[in-house]
This record gives C-alpha cells, structure tokens and sequence, in this order.
C-alpha cells in the first residue's frame, strides 16, 4: 500500500476538523464578570484592563474586547495590576497567584512565577531590567532577565515592617512606594536598600494612588483629598482638599487630574489650585490613564473615556454584574443564572447569557421587585419563573415583561409585620407542568400555572416538621415523588398519591439522624435521584447514596444500601454544594474543594484549579446540557463550562471527536492531538497488525491528548495506517483511524 493510498483511506474514516480544532484544549470554557477594574495601561491603540475576572483588552481601531483568563494563561483570575518593560511585554499581578508575563509578540502566556503566590500583588512598575512588584507585605525586586527576585523591602523607614503597598513610582532613580501606612521613598543608588535607615518616610497617610509629575513632585491621593511634597521644606503639604481623591492621572498637556469620590474630576493649575473639570458625573473610579490620548478610567462597573468624541468611546462590554454564579437555567439556549441562594450575602441579581456570550443583568435598576433573586424554573409555556427573597416570584413575559406572584394573589405566604415578605428559595415544575415552590418556613406549595387556577399548601405540620421550620430544594422524581431538603432538619420524601391538590392521601416521611443513624448530616442543602432510584443526598459532612424501597401500603421507606462518600473516599471536601447527573448516569459533585465524578460506587476523579481547567475549587451549583454534553459549573469566583460528552444526548459518539493534523506528518507537526474524546479517557495506538504501538495515559477532566508519533521503546513510527482506541473508566470507547507520514511531504 503506497502513503498516497494510506492517506486517501484514513481520511475516509475521520471527521472533518472543525474551523476552531486549532485551539487544543476545547473541553473547558470560562465565563467571568470584568466589570470590576482595578488598573489599566494603554499601549498604543489597545487599552488594557486588570479586573476581577482576568484581563480585558480594548481595541481602539476594531471597538472590540478580548479577554484572558486563567484558562489562557494568567496566573488566576483576579488581577490587581499591569505593568509594560522595555521589550513590550506585559506583566500581570494577581491576588495570591502570583506574577503572569504575556509575551505580547506571540499573545502566549510564560508559566505563573510563584514567587509570589498567597501574596496580593497590588501594583506593578517596570523599571530598566525589573520589575517593581508591591504586595501586602512591602516591595520586591523581580530581575526580568534571570527570571527571579532578587530582593524584598519589607521595612520603609519608620513604617511598620509589611505594610501593603498601594502605589509605586520612580522619577531620576528615586522609587517612591505609597502604602496603607504611609509614604517611603529612596534613591536606588545606594548599595542596601533593605536597610530601613536607606529610606524616607512619612507616616500616618492612607495612600490610595501616587503620581510624580513633570518635575517630580509627588501627587499623593488619600481620603481626605491630596497632598503633596515640598523637597525644599522637606515637609508634606494639603495640596486638594475639597474631597477625598480615589486615583490621580495625567491628561494629554501634562496636567495632574484627580477622581473625588463624588464623581468629579479636578485639574491641577498650580500646586494648591485646583479647577473642576467640566463633564459626566463618574462615581468609583479605581485609577487612571496618564496622557494617553483622551482620559482612561477603569470604575467598579467598567472602563470608561472622556475628553473624545462619543464615537471613540468603548462600548458597555455587557458583562455578569459579579463572579457569583449559583442556580442555572437553560431557555431557548440561553442560560439564565441566579447569583446567590438567600439574603445572606451580596446579591447581584440575575444574569442572562445570549448565545454571542454577551450578559444581560436583571436586578432592581432593571426593574425587578429585589436583587435577591436565588431561583429558576420554566413553566408550561417556556416562561421563566424567578424565586426571590422576599418578593415572591417574578415571571418573565414574551417582550422581556415580568409578571409578580406573592402573596396578595396566590396562596404563598409572607413573614414580617405585613405578612408582605415572600421568600421563594426553590422552583420545579412536574410532567402535568404544576409548579412546585419552597415557601420558606412555611412549607411547599404548588400551583397549577399564574394566574393561580388551582393551589395546595404542604405545610411544616403536614411535613412533619416543626413550625417555622425551613426547607430549601424541591426536587421531583421520576416516578412522582417528591423530596424535600432541609438546612437543619435533613430530607423527606413526599407522596401526594398523584392528587397534588388534595392533601387527604399524602405520605411524608422524614430522614434525619433518628430515621438512620448514618446521616452524615442533617444540615443538607443537594439532592438529586440517579438513574437507577438511588437517592443523593448532599450535606456539610459528606455525601449520602441511599438505595432502598418505599411502600405506599405500609406509608414506610425501607433502606437496603446506605453508602457514604466524604474527603477520605476521594470527593474534593466533604461539604456539598450541588448535584448533578449526566447522560452516563454518573453524578457530579461539587464542593468546597472542587468538582468530582462519581461512576458506580466510586469516586473516579477530582478536578480542581490545579489539575483541570475549573475556575475556582467552591463548586455552588450545576447544570448539565444532555443536548450539547455539557456541563455548567457555577462558582463565586466564576463560571465554567466542561464538555463532558463527545455526542451529546446519545448521539454519534464520533460527531464531537476531532483528529488533526490528518494525515500527520512528522517532519512538519510535533504532535498529533486528538480533541472530543470521552472525559479522562486514554489513548492506545496500534498497527494495521493490531500490535499496540504507543499509550497516552489519560487526564482527568480532560478530553483533548497528543500522540508524538512514538512507540513504546520512543523511536517515531513509520508511515502507514494506524487505529486508536479511547476509552474512560466507564467503558465509553471512541475508536478510528489515522494516517502518518515520517518525514515531510
């Protein structure tokens, strides 16, 4: 068989590569909110922003965003500060992750420095051969050539030893260093500087951002106003006083011009005078551009321009309103997120994703009743249904109108003075399209759509529970049950016998310590029913699997396996967040320290920051897509999203596999890469003789592995047809083949 023959029939058995097939690692996906900016830095068209989510870059000539998160390369996702060297690369600081250098010739990212790991780097300054890198614990030289630090000053003169550098500047040799508690600056000239006696200082200042202008003088922005230096007097002086200054910048004529936390900009004449600039009110801004053509700001909820015309000005990047991302839904392939569970903690609302990834936030300004808005659901007629604390639902109309259920026009109930807060914690809808509804403390309730034709209320009593007692999640089984979660109580099985509006037949059964001892917990806040009828019941304290048979004749629920999982057994932390189980009938865990799969009885894997491409180890919530074979996995530092199947709902399991370069020609690629396999699956290469030729262990998490065209003993193969074999733990296999040619064409 000549190679020309060989090529023309592994083609015959691949699919055709996708457009993006290029880009490796296509398992994973990352969603953030870089609303938040925390510096900027304008490079010639392009602006680019540190945000809480990764890095945003704005270009000027195409008005387009691009953004890099820890999947591309940073060192995490929250980045504090951005600096330029001499070469042009950029240098990105991150909170606890340490330093990124992205290699602006070929977009790459170099691997994290870590010298700095569990450190916050809050400002950086490229300066000759170093970088200037401020932390919470002082100053540190970082030699770019050697790729190391080469010192750290941790005590500035007469300031206290570690004290967090907010600001850095250097003018004629002289580095000036702002901080939480004062303001140090010292010529770099002198042989120690790691003696504080080699240092100036001025303590007692607060400084939030530092400027040294033309001459040198520095411009010092705290919340009293700003001060500044006279080096004849040696003394500090009250320069602006009219309102405390939360960045200072420079516009195009050289000025100094400071941000007031009312929203006003005021421009330097002379040292002491100051003049108002006209223009929009800009309330948060975190720093400033400096004489980069028009004035740069980076606020709490974006980037923004002013000093160029309208058209020049960036775009509103429609972004989630924060990185908190819990409760999830998928409408009209739209996926629509709750950003909290309840009212114990900052809630932002709800966000809606458009298929071009573009957000959409719904929250009060928007014209929702709360922005506490915690659950989701889709009715009969593919309305979205929004549970709130406190307001009851909102359900959404065609034209984007919200419709609101409480307790003046359904029977859910209320608490307070006035019986006038609802909270709403969960939402299922049932075959018949009833929907079910947690009316915390008061029990659940379903309703047979709104308006409210028909409505019955399980409460505590009739529940078996106490009065006032909470309830959490509602999830329905497939063959009618329903179960219950409690944050306190454990969990319940209802039966309502099939007549959901007549409470006269119901069986409640409720599972906690004293119905089986082996409860890792009764504080439980996941449950989901496998394929097979085992029930998962997650806690603060481990994972339950409970197999047993419940009889509506003798109203009782006998156990017949109770298996426990927790830390011990391989699950990331034994505190359970969410649950979620996949086309395989496998079940996704997620926790506090991470995301793992269970296939059987056994834990086969964790993913973490560490070893897979999840966005934060505190998994909140999950929803998987049987359509697409994906998995949305919502944390409070981010969304991610993991495909986890090759076919998705059952289809051709070689319709998301990808083999390229096809054929492989050894002389002109390094590795053959083969993207859309089974999750964690490994790869076997064999001859046309069914000889194995070379193994890839498999990753887990991951569905993408590289072949060098090595055997066994590492020697490259020979031309020719060769088949490969993918498969998981599970036993899902993908197999082909694939032509190579050694040497070039």
């Amino acid at each position: 068989m000549t190679i020309l023959t060989a090529v023309l029939i592994a083609t015959l058995f691949l699919p055709t590569p996708r457009a993006d097939a290029q880009s490796g690692d296509t398992e994973w996906a990352a969603f953030t909110s870089m609303r938040q900016i925390n510096d900027l830095l304008v490079v010639g068209d392009r602006v680019w922003v540190a945000t809480q989510g990764g890095v945003l870059r704005f270009d000027r000539t195409t008005r387009e965003y691009t953004r890099f998160t820890r999947l591309d390369g940073l060192a995490g996702n929250t980045i504090l500060s951005i600096t330029r060297d001499s070469s042009g690369d950029l240098w990105f600081g991150s909170d606890g992750k340490g330093l990124s250098r992205m290699r602006v010739r070929t977009g790459n990212f170099d691997p994290p420095f870590l010298e700095f790991e569990g450190l916050s780097i809050n400002v950086l300054l490229a300066y000759r051969d170093r970088i200037f890198v401020g932390t919470d614990r002082g100053v540190s030289v970082f030699l770019i050539e050697k790729e190391e630090v080469k010192e750290t000053y941790r005590k500035l003169g007469n300031i206290l030893s570690d004290t967090a550098v907010t600001s850095l500047a250097v003018f004629r040799q002289e580095l000036w260093v702002g901080t939480a508690e004062g303001l140090a600056w010292a010529d770099l000239g002198q042989p120690n500087l790691q003696d504080p006696d080699s240092w100036h200082s001025k303590g007692t200042i607060s400084v939030r951002d530092l400027l040294l202008t033309r001459r040198g003088d520095p411009i010092i922005a705290t919340k009293d106003g700003s001060i500044s230096y006279n080096r004849l007097t040696n003394r500090l002086f009250d320069d602006f006083t009219q309102e405390p200054v939360t960045a200072v910048g420079v516009l195009l004529d050289g000025r100094p011009i400071v941000a007031g936390e009312s929203g006003n900009f005021f421009r330097r004449n002379l040292p002491g005078s100051w003049t108002r600039v006209p223009g929009p009110i800009i309330t948060d801004v975190r720093t400033l551009s400096r004489r980069d053509g028009g004035l740069w700001m980076g606020t709490g909820s974006g980037l923004r321009l002013i000093g160029l015309p309208l058209e020049e000005r960036p775009p509103p990047p429609r972004e989630p309103a924060a990185n908190r991302f819990f409760e999830m839904k998928l409408l009209d392939d739209e996926l629509w997120v709750a950003s909290v569970p309840n009212d114990q903690q900052e809630s932002f609302g709800l966000y809606q994703k458009a298929a071009d990834d573009s957000w959409t936030v719904h929250d009060r300004r928007s014209g929702m009743p709360v922005d506490d808005l915690v659950s989701l659901e889709t009715d009969a007629a593919g309305r979205l249904w929004v549970g709130t604390w406190g307001s009851g639902v909102s359900i959404r109309q065609p034209g984007n109108e919200w419709l609101r259920m409480d307790q003046s026009n359904s029977i859910l109930a209320g608490l307070g003075g006035g019986g006038d807060f609802v909270p709403v914690s969960d939402i299922s809808r049932d075959l018949a399209g009833n929907m079910w509804l947690i009316n915390v403390t008061f029990g659940l309730v379903v309703v047979d759509g709104f308006p409210v034709e028909r409505s019955f209320l399980f409460d505590n009593a009739s529940l078996g529970l106490g009065p006032g007692r909470d309830l959490n999640k509602v999830i329905l089984a497939a063959d009618g049950l329903k179960w219950l979660t409690s944050p306190i109580d454990g969990f319940l099985l209802l039966d309502d016998g099939g007549t959901p509006f007549d409470g006269d037949d119901d069986v409640a059964i409720l599972m906690d310590g004293s119905f089986d001892p082996r409860l890792t917990s009764t504080r439980v806040f996941a449950l989901v029913v496998g394929d097979d009828g085992t029930v998962w019941v997650g806690t603060d304290n481990g994972l339950n699997a409970v197999r047993g048979t419940y009889s509506r004749q003798t109203r009782s629920f006998e156990v017949d396996q109770w298996l426990v999982f927790t830390e011990g057994d391989g699950l990331g932390s034994s505190e359970i967040n969410a649950l979620a189980v996949d086309d395989g009938g496998n079940v996704w865990v997620g926790t506090e320290g991470g995301l793992s799969q269970i296939a059987g009885d056994e834990v086969v894997f964790t993913l973490t920051k560490t070893n897979s491409g999840l966005i934060d180890n505190r998994v909140k919530s999950l929803l998987f897509d049987g359509d697409k074979g994906e998995m949305w996995i919502g944390t409070f530092d981010g969304l991610s999203r993991l495909r986890i199947s090759a076919g998705g709902g059952g289809g051709n399991p070689l319709s998301g596999l990808v083999v390229y370069p096809n054929p492989f020609v050894t002389g002109e690629a390094d590795e053959l890469t083969f993207s859309g396999l089974p999750l964690g699956a490994s790869l076997k290469i064999y001859g046309l003789d069914g000889q194995l030729v070379a193994r890839v262990p498999g990753v887990p998490g991951r569905a993408t592995l590289s072949w060098r065209g090595q055997n066994e003993a590492g020697f490259v193969v020979g031309s020719g047809i060769y088949y490969f074999v993918a498969a998981d733990s599970g036993g899902k296999r993908i197999t082909g083949k694939v032509a190579v040619v050694n040497g070039s064409r």
